[in-house]
């Protein structure tokens, strides 16, 4: 299957394209997402290699979905290997929530001077009114592993859990102020899910790992139903 095409939705701070490839002409539109965090290389290695196997036509995508894939949502850190972006901040402490804060105490996560100041969310939040996903699947990495599900998608982060082998958690176990979980999970009950991989874990037991438990999550609401989207 052969991209249907590209768009780019903005640029990062230093200059380089924030796209999503499309693939499907389904209904249910799925935003596959890698790269939040430059330092998560588990988490854009895998979406790059979903994409190749699509490609390749060594993965099948339901006639019913279009899927969008945003490999590298902050293409600097993934260069640099950096959790941040170009501008020390962190991408996913810096989304547009009701809990946003400008607080914090480690240099790690700090959310930037005002929330959504950064062109790499004003691209994802773009992406998301474009878009219009029915779920969204972003790829990280942990040293405690899990199916993070944020709005109404327990059971799909069960369903995922039973693939995987990981716990499904709505929970990750500190705030997250800032978040994309929040932001369309629990704020707009968009189904989100977090994947939360092995830290360090080498890219071919990734692949083996979580390549069922994606590949469910994509067609899930397909055969069950989807939660009554808020705004």
């Amino acid at each position: 299957m052969k991209p249907l095409g590209q768009r780019v939705f903005g640029k990062s701070h230093a200059g380089l394209d924030i796209s999503t490839n499309r693939y499907g002409t389904g209904q249910l539109s799925v935003l596959l997402i890698g790269g939040v965090h430059g330092d998560e290389s588990e988490g854009y290695i895998f979406a790059e290699r979903f994409e190749s196997e699509l490609q390749k036509d060594k993965i099948k995508l339901p006639d019913e979905v279009v899927l969008h894939v945003c490999a590298r949502l902050n293409p600097d850190g993934c260069k640099a290997n950096r959790r941040t972006n170009h501008r020390n901040v962190d991408l996913n402490r810096n989304m547009p929530t009701k809990d946003w804060t400008g607080e914090f105490t480690n240099v790690r996560y700090y959310p930037g001077p005002h929330a959504g100041s950064e062109s790499e969310n004003q691209a994802l939040l773009a992406m998301i009114q474009e878009t219009r996903p029915s779920v969204i699947l972003s790829l990280h990495s942990y040293e405690n592993p899990m199916v993070n599900f944020n709005g109404e998608s327990e059971d799909l982060g069960k369903a995922m859990s039973e693939k995987n082998g990981l716990p499904a958690k709505g929970d990750i176990g500190y705030p997250t102020p800032g978040s994309l979980g929040t932001y369309a999970g629990w704020e707009r009950n968009i189904p989100t899910i977090t994947l939360e991989i092995l830290r360090g874990q080498d890219p071919d037991t990734v692949w083996s790992t979580h390549l069922g438990g994606v590949e469910l999550a994509i067609g899930y609401y397909l055969h069950h139903k989807l939660p009554r989207r808020k705004g």
